[in-house]
């Protein structure tokens, strides 16, 4: 999710946790993002520290960001 609160994001987001497993990377303006969110949430590191903020989801660089990419068997952007 790229954007901070993205309604259209968050309902893909409910909508698909609710029928699968789904891991949620949280990108750009996303990290700032204040909704609670699925379980297995991640942000950007870069993009975190970029904002000089803090979250509570686990941190990873972008090289997590790959492995996480081509784990995932489905990949929808927002």
């Amino acid at each position: 999710m790229r954007k901070i609160n993205d309604p259209f994001a968050l309902a893909a987001i409910i909508d698909e946790s609710a029928k699968r497993p789904t891991a949620l990377l949280l990108i750009q303006d996303g990290v700032l993002t204040t909704e609670i969110l699925p379980e297995e949430t991640y942000v950007c590191h870069e993009d975190l520290s970029a904002r000089g903020a803090e979250s509570p989801y686990l941190s990873i660089n972008y090289t997590g960001m790959a492995r996480l990419i081509t784990e995932c068997g489905r990949v929808i952007t927002w």
